[in-house]
């Protein structure tokens, strides 16, 4: 968010709007055209970033305060899949209609308040014009030196678990683009991720991610980083009362598998350490499931597969959001 020239606009939103969330010490309460920031001793950066457009993302008619935390919840998500603590991130506006003054002015106040929430102090970033309106965060992260979890360390024999619910991203979706009201719609609006939770999954979680594309493809990521195949059971995965009453069938179901939007995280951990998962779960307020299990691959075939209670294998022909 480099400071222009004086008196021109982008001066005066980065001067009034963006500002009073800056990190003095690291961004010279953006009055500099870079950010210096020292990790603390022994401790590894995670860097993570997501970019939301408008009629993509989010609807274009979306309010400011569902842009703002739609953007801070899909990046937290990230971080908190990495088990990193949150120390700063960076902002990039592309500022196209509807997009006036009050409505960043409304944005820069909910994002302001997020960015309190998580103890995330804005370092800096960029706005430019655009004839589509998006807006992206590059959020950055510590943990100690070599203990991020990542997508690759999955092994035979762990139990598969997911925290919240499963699907209430893409039913909230539903109701904001009809305009209805429903349970799930603050799901989509102000994704929460459970944060503090993955913090404290280091050394439990063998692999982990935050639910972004869907339940399925974002398994399917798990297994293919982790050259292993996982048996879930679909009668396991956590579905809110919401959730229950619009699965009725298959194709339903699928949809809630493969909305994507969730960002809850997914990961896997040793059976002997369920007790604990489940006593970290409750001290976090955060609703823990096991759905499945880490198996050898067949053939190369680095996926999840779904199965009814006897055991049926279920296809699901969607397995999650593609961007292109």
């Amino acid at each position: 968010m480099t400071a222009p020239r004086k008196n021109n606009r982008e001066f005066h939103l980065i001067e009034k709007l963006f500002a009073p969330h800056a990190d003095a010490k690291t961004a010279g309460h953006l009055r500099d055209d870079a950010a210096s920031y020292t990790p603390t001793p022994g401790h590894d950066l995670v860097i993570s970033t997501d970019m939301l457009v408008s009629g993509v993302h989010f609807p274009a008619h979306a309010a400011a305060d569902v842009v703002a935390a739609r953007l801070v919840g899909s990046n937290i998500s990230d971080l908190a899949a990495k088990s990193a603590k949150p120390v700063g991130c960076l902002l990039n506006l592309a500022i196209g209609a509807p997009w006036d003054e009050a409505f960043l002015t409304d944005f820069a106040a909910h994002l302001g308040t997020l960015l309190a929430a998580y103890e995330m102090p804005l370092w800096g970033g960029d706005t430019v014009q655009s004839q589509q309106a998006s807006v992206s965060l590059s959020v950055y992260g510590e943990l100690p030196s070599g203990t991020m979890i990542t997508r690759a360390g999955a092994q035979i024999g762990d139990d598969v678990y997911v925290t919240g619910v499963i699907g209430d991203g893409f039913l909230g979706l539903q109701h904001a683009l009809a305009g209805t009201r429903g349970d799930s719609l603050a799901a989509y609006h102000a994704p929460r991720p459970p944060l503090l939770f993955g913090q404290k999954l280091r050394g439990l979680a063998h692999s982990c991610l935050d639910i972004s594309d869907g339940l399925a493809a974002d398994l399917d990521h798990l297994c293919t980083a982790s050259l292993k195949a996982m048996r879930v059971t679909l009668a396991d995965i956590p579905l809110s009362p919401e959730g229950q009453a619009y699965a009725d069938g298959a194709e339903t179901l699928a949809d809630l598998l493969s909305g994507g939007d969730d960002y809850q995280l997914a990961f896997t951990a040793a059976p002997d350490d369920s007790a604990q998962l489940a006593e970290l779960a409750a001290a976090t307020n955060v609703r823990l499931s096991k759905i499945g299990t880490v198996q050898p691959p067949v053939e190369g075939d680095y996926r999840a597969e779904f199965v009814d209670r006897s055991g049926q294998i279920i296809t699901l022909h969607r397995r999650g959001y593609q961007h292109f």
